[in-house]
């Protein structure tokens, strides 16, 4: 499980690189928020963008 702020830094991380390649989110896993309830999204763990989002009202 990856944290907002877990996210955050992957990304800050990610535009640092020296080679701009696309990445491809080959690997996720689901977003916690501060206090520890799931936001529903899917966070690339190579990067840190979100990939997709899981309805979780139901």
């Amino acid at each position: 499980m990856m944290t907002l702020s877990q996210a955050a830094a992957l990304q800050v991380k990610w535009k640092q690189r020296a080679y701009r390649t696309r990445c491809e989110h080959l690997v996720f896993e689901l977003e916690w928020n501060g206090e520890g309830y799931l936001t529903g999204h899917y966070v690339c763990n190579l990067c840190g963008v979100s990939v997709a989002h899981r309805d979780l009202a139901a």
